[in-house]
């Protein structure tokens, strides 16, 4: 195997997946549904890309540390290697703070109307219910992984170890404490984002040309929540790759002069379905990523509507 092929197949497969299935999603739905040219479009443009471009750099430098790294110390380089679980979240932070622009909408002249909104008032049930169902599984994992881990010779809680026979034990690091705190710091303050974004883009009044105006509104309450669900789900199928390395663990020993007696870890089993868990929500993470990016191209020769964004 090639060194390309083993960069784009264990460090980028992901990212090729869900480029494929964000392509098909643009052919069949997403060119009747494009941004129109203008500052919306622009910025939900660089907000993609400043989410995607570092995101698949590090994926590729993770794998034996490949590529051109920047210029920092090599202590630094490995912290943000060792954080790289928390690398989606910091991302999709910086997205969304540049996916909130243009802050004012621009009202135009006429009668405007004026109507309670909130963040939830230009989304679908179901894109919050989404985006709440994957903050609920991270939650719940986090805390269960964290409550499984001990603390190292260093005192981090990063440490996992099983005991096998005659009082050995035999350990590796797990997705602890040392991990997760500070990234469910990250977490809560990628929801408070969110969260402020939603109520920027709901907060103007609606202008006199109402169909239009809703229609973007909705189309970037969209591209928020998407930002931030991708982001998610990149973190959470990061911290499902952790688990399914940890899973792997074995140790044994003799036992008596002629016998050998081996162990694994508790949810030995469960490494297949973590690593395929994983694969699924980190395809679907750069789905919507990629389909944001599609969706804010605009059309070659189309004139665009008339939206005030």
């Amino acid at each position: 195997m090639s060194t390309l092929t083993f960069i784009l197949w264990f460090g980028l497969r992901t990212a090729i997946i869900g480029l494929a299935i964000a392509v098909v999603w643009w052919i069949v739905w997403g060119r009747k549904d494009r941004l129109p040219r203008g500052a919306v479009a622009t910025a939900t443009l660089i907000a993609a890309g400043l989410a995607l471009m570092p995101m698949m750099y590090l994926l590729a430098a993770s794998v034996g540390f490949f590529g051109p790294r920047p210029l920092l110390v090599e202590q630094f380089w490995y912290w943000v290697f060792e954080r790289r679980i928390s690398w989606s979240l910091v991302l999709g932070l910086v997205a969304i703070a540049v996916l909130i622009l243009p802050i004012h909408a621009r009202v135009a002249r006429g009668q405007a109307t004026l109507t309670h909104r909130t963040p939830f008032s230009f989304g679908h049930r179901w894109w919050f219910g989404g985006t709440a169902s994957i903050i609920g599984a991270i939650v719940t994992v986090t805390v269960l992984a964290g409550l499984a881990s001990e603390p190292d010779p260093e005192g981090l809680w990063r440490n996992f170890t099983v005991e096998g026979a005659n009082g050995s034990t035999f350990g590796t690091t797990i997705y602890g404490w040392y991990y997760s705190l500070p990234a469910l710091a990250l977490l809560a303050a990628l929801i408070v984002v969110t969260l402020t974004a939603l109520w920027l883009i709901a907060r103007p009044p609606i202008s006199a040309d109402h169909s239009s105006d809703v229609w973007m509104r909705q189309h970037r309450t969209r591209n928020v929540l998407a930002l931030a669900s991708g982001a998610l789900l990149l973190h959470l199928g990061m911290i499902f790759n952790s688990l399914a390395s940890t899973a792997t663990l074995r140790g044994g020993e003799t036992v008596g002069s002629t016998g050998w007696a081996s162990w694994g870890t508790p949810f030995e089993a469960m490494q297949p379905a973590l690593t395929f868990l994983g694969l699924v929500a980190m395809s679907l993470g750069f789905t919507l990523w990629f389909g944001i990016l599609l969706a804010a191209i605009p059309p070659r020769h189309a004139s665009a509507p008339s939206v005030q964004s």
